[in-house]
């Protein structure tokens, strides 16, 4: 009696998810930090990219208090369409905006910033990473 081995197909173009940490500081120039008080300017410390390959979740986090923001929303390259935003308390909420990452020599990630409209509520981020 002959023995065959069933073979299992995988897709070739399966969604392969991405996740990256990246250690860094929520920095304002004077010009962005003087709307303060129109504008919730998240104070962070890492951010987690959560990224397959169209939609992206960037997870600003504080290390002694933990999440403060989360945007999501469809991210086919570097630049971002927010759809939503969760904030620190689990809230998630319909959002409008952008985020981009800015690269230093075309290479590491040196910059994300994020600026979101939910409701009357403007939210923003303004991440430098300490890895460039």
């Amino acid at each position: 009696m002959a023995m065959f081995a069933l073979a299992v197909s995988v897709p070739l173009c399966a969604e392969e998810e991405q996740k990256t940490v990246i250690d860094g500081r929520s920095q304002y120039p004077d010009q962005v930090a003087r709307y303060r008080n129109e504008t919730a300017l998240i104070i962070c410390d890492k951010v987690m990219i959560d990224r397959s390959a169209k939609i992206a979740t960037l997870d600003f986090t504080q290390r002694s208090r933990g999440s403060m923001a989360e945007f999501t929303g469809d991210m086919p390259g570097d630049k971002m369409t927010i759809s939503q935003i969760t904030l620190r308390n689990g809230r998630t909420i319909a959002a409008t905006g952008t985020c981009e990452i800015f690269h230093q020599n075309d290479f590491r990630l040196s910059v994300i910033s994020c600026l979101a409209k939910a409701g009357s509520r403007s939210i923003a981020d303004n991440f430098k990473s300490l890895r460039f």
